[in-house]
């Protein structure tokens, strides 16, 4: 962990997310926002399983080939974590993506899966690891690479800004829909990538799902960035990574 980093202010055990303060109360009340994605079948797959939810957070992990980032894969109920399905932070000390998953079935989530065709289920199963490991990607950025005029918005003075005072940003919740909104188009540009043919199908419902949670999770509504990348059809550069176009696009498509 960077000498910087009070240990006061960022736990070394895990970094489960522990900058985001939604994901704080997420952990304290037991819910977590992966029933992220929405969709409707009359084949409905069941609720996924631990080897599922293990198989896409690897399939995800070897993205982060490109990105020199090593993931480890933990069992939230076993770490003695209380969460719904997925979560992800980075490891300071070592710069470990840590993604946890619970299997146990979570009211809400099995609604929502029980409405995902069988054939869909790892794409949207990869598309949540994919949103949750965008987060170790901005964290090493910020916390580690200290790339501040990358991680913040547009506007906001990133010149002499120590890594205490980002994460005083970051606490405040003043940057999480920031941080949302390339999770998010990192989800999407897996769509596009995985499934060519039906992308916007599965990027215009994970669009409407924030637009329609906005009122419960405004932190959360990345709408306005997804329906202005969807319209543009999604485009990718191909020699850069689904995290590196996220960034660049993630300002391109600022409301």
């Amino acid at each position: 962990m960077p000498a910087t980093i009070p240990a006061s202010a960022v736990p070394r055990r895990m970094a489960v997310r522990s900058f985001s303060p939604a994901l704080k109360r997420a952990l304290r009340s037991g819910t977590i926002v992966l029933g992220l994605f929405y969709g409707a079948s009359a084949h409905a797959a069941p609720y996924p399983s631990a080897g599922q939810l293990r198989n896409a957070i690897a399939e995800i992990a070897a993205q982060l080939k490109s990105e020199k980032m090593e993931v480890k894969i933990l069992d939230a109920e076993k770490e003695g974590i209380k969460l719904t399905l997925m979560a992800a932070g980075l490891r300071l000390d070592d710069g470990v993506c840590l993604v946890y998953y619970n299997a146990t079935p979570e009211d809400g989530l099995t609604q929502f899966f029980a409405q995902v065709a069988v054939p869909d289920m790892p794409i949207w199963l990869n598309a949540i690891a994919a949103h949750e490991v965008t987060h170790c990607i901005e964290q090493r950025e910020a916390y580690i690479r200290r790339r501040f005029d990358l991680v913040l918005p547009p506007g906001v003075k990133h010149e002499n800004v120590t890594v205490q005072g980002y994460y005083s940003v970051v606490k405040s919740g003043a940057v999480e829909t920031w941080g949302e909104a390339l999770a998010d188009i990192v989800s999407v540009l897996y769509f596009k990538q995985t499934v060519p043919e039906r992308w916007e199908q599965f990027a215009t419902k994970l669009a409407a799902m924030r637009s329609n949670q906005a009122a419960q999770r405004p932190e959360h509504n990345t709408s306005a960035w997804l329906k202005k990348l969807i319209a543009s059809g999604a485009h990718k550069p191909a020699h850069l990574s689904l995290f590196e176009a996220a960034f660049q696009l993630r300002r391109q498509f600022q409301p």
